[in-house]
């Protein structure tokens, strides 16, 4: 599997096109059925997706090869006891079919088979629409009550490989984890706090830590304020910028994320003070929003 699309829930379509479109830079691929599907321009798929009706996440979805791949993934899931949907015809841009994965977390997956569609990001294809755009969608974080217990599900049940841990002390539990599909250091990452299937963040890629400050600097020409960052994670060692949405959802704009080719390699984990680990170059921590999710 490899992470394909997110679509996110906003309270007005209109106000939430004009931020992702005209300030983030994304460019609208289709509009349909009530949703907004837009991409970063350097390939033809949709990277985000964005529903009127209150706020967070949809559903993250991965893609695998092919139609035979994708009910061979479902049986392998339903087998293992992990509520899924049947397989049926999707109305997204690019999707040929899929079916829906239902977390215990409350979040919802969807794994998918595409139309044929193909193309990869490629910077000479840039479509000049999206010239302030990122490259393409790095991952999501999901909030969830039990970190723990929520990488075993996706490590047990869905076939997810485990990157870093974050447990400051050994008797304290889990407050983050970073989990993937391929080789990107995290597709899936898990944030400890309040469950019901709340979103902390959804991510994209820019081309290094200098992008990251150009997004910067345009999020301030547009007169919007960062909420945390420029920094460097520890874990998976990428640069960041955090930005809210008009409604509150968090984006957080990343470059220099690293890989780990080895689907075997072990976890590492991270003890000590958590504004060491989140902010590398100042140890400074995060603010106290970043508790909160949609």
């Amino acid at each position: 599997m490899s992470l394909d699309h997110a679509v996110i829930r906003v309270r007005d379509l209109e106000t939430a096109l004009h931020w992702y479109r005209d300030i983030l830079g994304l460019m609208v691929i289709e509009e349909r059925d009530g949703t907004v599907y837009l991409g970063c321009g350097c390939d033809p798929h949709f990277d985000l997706g964005l529903v009127a009706g209150g706020v967070g996440l949809d559903h993250a979805a991965f893609a695998v090869a092919d139609h035979a791949a994708l009910v061979a993934a479902r049986e392998r899931f339903a087998g293992r006891g992990v509520r899924c949907s049947e397989i049926e015809q999707r109305g997204e841009p690019g999707i040929a079919s899929a079916f829906r994965v239902f977390l215990p977390t409350g979040h919802t997956f969807e794994v998918v088979a595409r139309d044929g569609t193909t193309g990869y990001p490629h910077p000479t294809k840039w479509h000049a629409a999206a010239a302030h755009a990122p490259i393409d969608l790095s991952h999501v974080t999901l909030m969830v009550e039990d970190v723990q217990a929520a990488v075993e599900f996706l490590r047990d049940q869905l076939d997810f490989a485990v990157s870093d841990i974050v447990q400051p002390t050994p008797e304290s539990p889990w407050v983050f984890a970073f989990t993937r599909v391929g080789e990107n250091h995290h597709d899936v990452a898990l944030a400890l706090g309040d469950g019901g299937g709340k979103l902390h963040h959804v991510a994209f890629q820019v081309n290094g830590v200098g992008e990251v400050v150009h997004f910067a600097d345009r999020l301030g020409r547009f007169g919007w304020k960062i909420e945390a960052g420029v920094g460097r994670h520890g874990p998976g060692g990428n640069t960041f910028l955090y930005v809210r949405d008009p409604f509150g959802n968090r984006v957080e704009i990343t470059a220099d994320v690293a890989r780990v080719p080895n689907r075997w390699e072990p976890p590492k984990v991270w003890t000590g003070d958590l504004s060491a680990i989140f902010n590398v170059w100042t140890e400074e921590p995060p603010p106290a929003s970043f508790a909160e999710g949609t």
